[in-house]
């Protein structure tokens, strides 16, 4: 375990060379940008196939699970706002919500969330990393959060990539969430989660009525980031929503998404059937308002192809 700003002491003087590889090291999993506020402790760290895990307990109880150096998801309040802006926005626009697919959301978090819906009778979630699955499904402080939604008998878990599970299955399903880090030139495979062939893989994998949402990055740093998943989607027949769940006065941050469809749909159709916590009435008009000054990066869209690198590139740009 390792406490933030640590020292390493050898012979009663500071040995620098040990202090440079330990820190080094603790880069790989806890990045100087994400790193928690106020102490913090590593319990684990494991190097999977496809990227370097790290448990972290901060001081007031919270775990983060870290992935290549930043947090993928935790047992905090914004994990909670982020699975309603998640889930509940597409399960209010599909006709049905019998069967869900969830590609990324290893956490757990999101799962308990589709599960609080009585007419839901089977989910799909698929990660590539069996790891995360694992912390998802026994670490108890993230069990206790997910209120164990990994081991329900409606959800079956899958370990695979999730482009390649869709193009092996048949199956269809009413709402599709797909939560996965961005494309970055360190990881350009992603951009294929992201493609206009993957999408309209997706469009044929859709139920009548349907709904995919994708999760979007952070609109207010690179909304043309947004733009250009959206003007992607349209590219493969589909109608798209944008919309955003602002967090700038408690983290400095504006998430995006995009909701999408094989027909029209808006903000004014829309109509949540369970209580939720942040998802007030006023919380979502806002939400579907797109301010200006994100507007102005619409011409900056470009679409992503299995074959370019437009996403990354957005990425790198950031």
């Amino acid at each position: 375990m390792i406490y933030k700003k640590a020292q390493i002491i050898s012979n009663n003087k500071i040995n620098m060379s040990l202090i440079k590889a330990r820190v080094a090291s603790l880069r790989d999993y806890v990045s100087e940008d994400d790193e928690p506020d106020g102490k913090y402790r590593i319990l684990r760290r494991i190097k999977t196939r496809y990227q370097r895990i790290a448990v972290v307990k901060q001081a007031n109880g919270k775990v983060l699970i870290y992935g290549d150096g930043y947090v993928m998801f935790g047992t905090t309040e914004d994990d909670n706002m982020w699975a309603e802006s998640m889930v509940h926005i597409p399960m209010a626009f599909a006709k049905k919500k019998q069967n869900i697919l969830m590609i990324g959301g290893g956490g757990g978090i999101t799962t308990r969330e589709v599960l609080r819906y009585r007419d839901v009778k089977a989910i799909t979630v698929v990660d590539i990393d069996s790891v995360m699955m694992q912390l998802g499904k026994n670490l108890k402080p993230l069990v206790k959060f997910n209120r164990g939604s990994l081991r329900n008998p409606k959800v079956r878990t899958v370990i695979q990539d999730g482009r390649a599970f869709v193009v092996k299955s048949q199956k269809k399903w009413d709402v599709i969430i797909i939560d996965v880090p961005e494309p970055s030139y360190k990881s350009l495979a992603l951009g294929r989660l992201y493609s206009r062939e993957f999408y309209s893989l997706l469009k044929k994998r859709l139920a009548p009525g349907g709904v995919i949402t994708i999760a979007s990055s952070l609109m207010s740093e690179m909304p043309e980031f947004v733009w250009s998943i959206m003007a992607t989607l349209k590219a493969s027949g589909f109608y798209v929503v944008p919309y955003h769940f602002d967090v700038m006065k408690r983290y400095g941050e504006d998430w995006g998404f995009c909701v999408a469809a094989t027909r029209p749909i808006s903000f004014s159709s829309m109509k949540i059937s369970l209580p939720t916590r942040y998802l007030t009435s006023a919380r979502l008009k806002s939400m579907f308002h797109i301010p200006s000054k994100y507007l102005r990066k619409w011409g900056k869209r470009k679409i992503q192809t299995d074959n370019n690198r437009v996403l990354a590139s957005i990425h790198e740009r950031h």
